[in-house]
């Protein structure tokens, strides 16, 4: 059976891939570059997952606040209508005090 390797160790060693290459860091700490190449997929695939989910929350946000907008939109018509209402209300009751 395999080594086991702890999640800091295995990050610090993708770190160190970044930096130096797989090669240099398989000789270094004497871990297979196709264990390294293991590491990396896995580290891919659970940065993809995370990348999805923060998509997949914008996505419900931007419906959200589309959703909001379109009701305040609804409410500023409304009050525009209340409003003219008023101002022609207001013109009627003066023009019947001026007689």
């Amino acid at each position: 059976m395999g080594k086991s390797y702890t999640s800091t160790y295995r990050s610090q060693a993708m770190r160190l891939v970044e930096e130096i290459g797989k090669k240099e860091t398989s000789l270094r700490l004497g871990v297979t570059e196709w264990t390294l190449n293991q590491w990396i997929k896995k580290a891919g695939a659970g940065k993809k997952a995370e990348e999805k989910e923060k998509r997949d929350k914008i996505i419900i946000e931007n419906q959200e606040m589309a959703e909001k907008i379109k009701e305040l939109e609804k409410e500023n018509a409304k009050m525009k209508q209340e409003n003219e209402f008023l101002e022609e209300a207001a013109r009627f009751f003066a023009q019947a005090r001026q007689k």
